[in-house]
């Protein structure tokens, strides 16, 4: 069966007309097209490469584990022409701080690192041909746990799989002579019994060509618009830790509420013998009078009528109703029992409420449980937000706003070189096609 391959949302930095973010997609559903690419290419036949009249064209590259291509195609059309792709992917493996090979870390465990490099090959007038490169990963929960990604990002961690995404712009930083920009990607796991699925990368220079550089001729505007970036960052930067403390206090007072619950069940718990043994004693005694007034006033079913048999329910109304017909020092007897009756009886029905506020006091706990352990996520989830924005500030913002005061003019030139260096690659082998992307296979382990 086919797997589908989904290479999900990657974040890649750029910084022209203010912009700090821009969004990549990859579904691979196209490779629907290209069933070679999804299986083995042995015994393929291999055609000459054919022109494509394709608006948007897609090329499907297959690797070795380390990145070196092995097999390309145009679409569905296998290519065995002699042009260079316009960019390599390196993969390189470590375990426990070593460098290893693909092969001798199958079935490994230790600190596993893998680091993606990605490199522009293709240049235009002096600058490099820039790419988006987004990776996509799949990684077995049973085999990778604390998993860390630097110039990426976990899109899914379900019961079974964490889907990873790697992202950099391979060029670009050169070309616009600023060095904030990724090159590569990095994972780390720990891992037992070393096993990676396929992985697949995404090249596309397409977002970066479609740049309206005419925007950039107003240096004063762009500058202003960073720096109000940039003091938006640290709004929101101070926000998210004014969140995290306000979590903070309220994670505690729940854990002190908490705590409390816990300490009122273990009484209720400690307590229950004796409230036990106090209902059977209550219970008996009433259970035993009122056997005995049965018997000794049976001869009254008809006068006593639907108060007949006594029962807990209706022992005062069938007491007052014998009263009636005894004697006054009977009549004081039952007047006693009554009183007696109706004490046991309110026993038994404390100790059944102590039961049910037992019941609610444990469900109260193990709520206050679930909601600790829920503000705990929310909790380091705002830690981690504070501290993505803070690394976000200082490392990226910060270094755009000390470089839009030093040298604007330069950028704004680079930047321009950079698009039209983007512009200028649109296909691949003499295919006619206004666009063009990769998809790269990196096989299993």
């Amino acid at each position: 069966m086919k797997k589908q391959i989904i290479i999900s949302t990657a974040i890649a930095a750029a910084i022209w007309g203010g912009t700090a973010l821009a969004m990549a997609t990859v579904n691979a559903k196209e490779s629907e097209k290209t069933p070679e690419l999804l299986a083995t290419t042995t015994n393929l036949i291999s055609p000459k490469p054919t022109a494509l009249t394709s608006k948007n064209e897609t090329v499907y590259v297959m690797t070795d584990e380390n990145g070196n291509p092995t097999t390309k195609f145009i679409g569905s059309t296998l290519y065995d022409g002699a042009e260079e792709l316009p960019f390599t992917l390196k993969v390189t493996y470590f375990l426990d701080g070593q460098e290893i090979s693909a092969k001798d870390l199958a079935g490994k465990s230790g600190r596993v690192k893998i680091v993606y490099n990605y490199a522009s090959t293709a240049r235009f007038q002096g600058k490099f041909v820039p790419f988006l490169a987004v990776t996509g990963l799949t990684l077995d929960h049973a085999k990778f746990s604390n998993v860390r990604v630097n110039n990426g990002k976990i899109l899914n961690e379900s019961s079974d799989t964490y889907i990873v995404a790697g992202y950099a712009l391979a060029g670009a930083g050169a070309d616009l002579g600023i060095d904030f920009l990724p090159e590569s990607f990095t994972l780390e796991a720990d891992v037992t019994d070393f096993k990676l699925e396929n992985t697949y990368t995404m090249f596309s220079n397409d977002f970066i060509a479609d740049i309206d550089t005419s925007k950039l001729s107003d240096l004063d505007s762009l500058v202003n618009s960073i720096y109000q970036l940039s003091d938006g960052l640290n709004k929101i930067v101070n926000g998210s830790s004014d969140l995290t403390n306000g979590l903070a206090t309220s994670l505690t007072g729940t854990k002190k509420l908490y705590q409390g619950s816990k300490d009122l069940v273990n009484g209720f718990e400690k307590l229950k013998p004796f409230s036990n043994q106090l209902n059977t004693a209550a219970t008996t005694i009433v259970t035993n009078t009122l056997t005995a007034l049965n018997q000794q006033f049976a001869s009254m079913a008809a006068a006593l009528g639907d108060n007949y048999p006594i029962t807990a329910q209706n022992f005062a109304t069938s007491i007052d109703i014998i009263k009636d017909y005894v004697s006054a020092e009977q009549a004081a007897q039952l007047e006693q029992t009554k009183s007696m009756l109706t004490f046991e009886t309110g026993v038994i029905g404390y100790i059944q409420g102590v039961a049910q506020l037992e019941a609610g006091a444990t469900q109260l706990s193990a709520g206050l449980g679930s909601l600790v352990e829920g503000q705990e996520k929310l909790y380091n989830g705002s830690v981690t937000l504070r501290d993505g924005l803070n690394t976000f500030k200082t490392s990226g913002i910060d270094k755009l706003v000390n470089f839009a005061k030093k040298d604007l003019s330069n950028f704004t030139a680079n930047a321009r070189a950079t698009v039209s260096a983007a512009g200028s690659y649109r296909s691949f082998g003499g295919a006619n096609a206004n666009t063009v992307k990769f998809i790269v296979k990196t096989p299993s382990i």
